[in-house]
């Protein structure tokens, strides 16, 4: 190697350590700046109302550095947290140079399973357990009887087979869809669905002709307001259209 070679190489060597040197020392002085002058005197939480303020502020909160607003916005980017009950994520939103606000994205559930042991198994709408938890939610989710989890595990899916899961969440899009989301669904042994209201039932049976049965149910509905007792679908057909609403008895 040339000594001009070597000469441009120590250069290059001394430029690139003073500029290492350089951006070291721009971001101490930043960072004790933001140390000194970042504390954090507003902190805002919402997006949930089954923690308080402050039990999430513990939770986010949870170093000897947390009282800096840009430590604490920085250190939840690079490591956020997740992995609280109900809670599926949680966004730290710096606001001020003095504030920051932490947005709490709930698990979407759509209802539950009580299990024999006293846990809730709660699902979404694909029919996917997201929260395993002794706590109960009263959110007016919808409540599943009949259907039994050996081994419940969050991430899994409903152990009802996949053609009642199939029929489960068909039957929730469609229900949805027409304001007609119930207190309970019902299996029996067989996979029939009887779903549950303030007033009254609509026994559905299996999945065939699903649609055709709530399109009349919604058309019988209005008609029984005011009773009590249980509408009959469960033998619906295109050759068999005759529906019976069983009142309950005194």
């Amino acid at each position: 190697m040339s000594r001009r070679r070597k000469r441009r190489r120590k250069a290059f060597i001394l430029v690139l350590i003073e500029f290492i040197l350089a951006v070291l020392i721009v971001a101490a002085i930043l960072g004790v700046g933001a140390y000194f002058l970042c504390p954090i005197k507003e902190l805002k939480v919402e997006g949930t109302d089954l923690y308080t303020s402050d039990e999430i502020k513990d939770y986010i909160l949870d170093d000897e550095y947390s009282g800096n607003a840009i430590y604490v916005y920085v250190k939840n980017k690079l490591f956020p947290k997740g992995d609280a009950e109900f809670i599926d994520s949680f966004d730290v939103r710096l606001t001020g140079m003095n504030s920051i606000t932490i947005h709490c994205n709930e698990k979407k559930i759509l209802g539950y399973i009580l299990q024999e042991d006293g846990k809730y198994i709660y699902f979404n709408y694909s029919g996917v357990i997201v929260e395993i938890s002794e706590t109960f939610v009263d959110r007016g989710y919808m409540k599943v009887e009949g259907v039994e989890c050996e081994k419940p595990e969050i991430g899994s899916t409903l152990s009802i087979g996949e053609e009642q899961i199939g029929y489960l969440t068909s039957l929730i899009k469609i229900l949805n869809k027409n304001d007609l989301m119930p207190n309970v669904v019902s299996y029996d042994e067989n996979g029939r669905i009887v779903l549950s209201y303030d007033t009254y039932n609509i026994a559905l049976g299996s999945s065939v002709y699903l649609e055709e049965k709530i399109d009349r149910a919604l058309r019988i509905l209005p008609q029984l307001d005011g009773l009590s007792g249980t509408l009959h679908l469960e033998n619906y057909s295109s050759s068999s259209t005759d529906i019976v609403f069983e009142k309950d008895s005194e």
